[in-house]
């Protein structure tokens, strides 16, 4: 049984779904209530949640991407490491004392700062500038400590920019409106950031088949890996907007951040994401 945390947000969602087509045994669970599959409501900050949680089931393996995002954690800092920080401990202590085989931890690109610098690999310097990014570095370095002492076999992925469909609770809607046409009243798309800034970007559901690759793979040679990730212009994702979509696209100033390097991830496992091209051109056909 492989249990995966924060499975109402949008990758948790996704990955879900990828595992259930691959034939997993999943419990999918989260603060909120789940409507469909094998699912149970939990708050990680519970002692009490979590008992009766690894109390009613063994996992072999958890996927943890329950956590209070980057803007809502500068919005309440306190209930951001109390989420990101105290319950990430809590569920490794209990995964720890049930024999979990791994964990799987879904990481951060923001533990490289939010500066621009380019290609940023697992060996560059993990300098976050904001306590989101800071939590997260906290947990991975956490991690390496108990794959080395425990059984328990540890893996963080440090997730760049995530597009795609079913994102609610984000700063950044836009991320998921570039597929969501459909769904809009409006035909106006707002990207925050300057034309020429160079952005990291990958496609949920490339992202959820890299969690599912961490979770399949015999042997995880690293305790640390980059989501592979596509960099682009962000006018470049204005115009593919507009021209599949019909967006009047307006850029912002904002700069990008790192670009993130995840060559690595590619070598041990042979994953190759998806262009953004290819996904906008797949959403139009889905909604055809």
């Amino acid at each position: 049984m492989i249990l995966v945390t924060g499975a109402a947000g949008q990758v948790g969602a996704a990955l879900v779904r990828e595992l259930q087509a691959a034939g997993h045994e999943v419990l999918a669970t989260d603060i909120e209530r789940i409507q469909a599959g094998n699912s149970v409501r939990c708050d990680l900050r519970s002692d009490q949640d979590v008992a009766k949680l690894f109390g009613a089931q063994r996992f072999s393996t958890v996927v943890h991407l329950a956590a209070v995002l980057a803007t809502a954690f500068r919005s309440n800092p306190l209930t951001g490491g109390e989420v990101n920080l105290s319950a990430t401990i809590r569920l490794l202590q209990a995964s720890l004392a049930s024999g979990v085989r791994r964990f799987v931890f879904g990481s951060s690109a923001a533990v490289y700062g939010n500066f621009t610098r380019p290609r940023c690999t697992e060996t560059a310097d993990a300098s976050p500038d904001d306590a989101y990014g800071a939590a997260k570095l906290a947990i991975e370095r956490i991690l390496e400590l108990i794959s080395a002492s425990h059984s328990m076999e540890c893996v963080s992925l440090r997730v760049a920019r995530v597009l795609g469909p079913g994102a609610r609770k984000t700063g950044s809607l836009w991320r998921s409106q570039i597929f969501e046409r459909a769904n809009s009243d409006s035909n106006h798309l707002e990207i925050p950031f300057a034309p020429d800034a160079r952005l990291s970007v990958v496609h949920v559901d490339d992202l959820a088949g890299m969690f599912r690759v961490l979770v399949e793979a015999r042997s995880v040679p690293s305790r640390t890996y980059n989501t592979p990730a596509e960099v682009v212009r962000a006018d470049e994702v204005g115009r593919l907007a507009e021209e599949a979509n019909g967006w009047r696209v307006s850029l912002g100033t904002s700069e990008a951040g790192p670009e993130i390097d995840g060559s690595r991830f590619v070598k041990d496992f042979g994953f190759v994401p998806r262009s953004l091209a290819e996904h906008v051109r797949q959403s139009l056909t889905k909604e055809q």
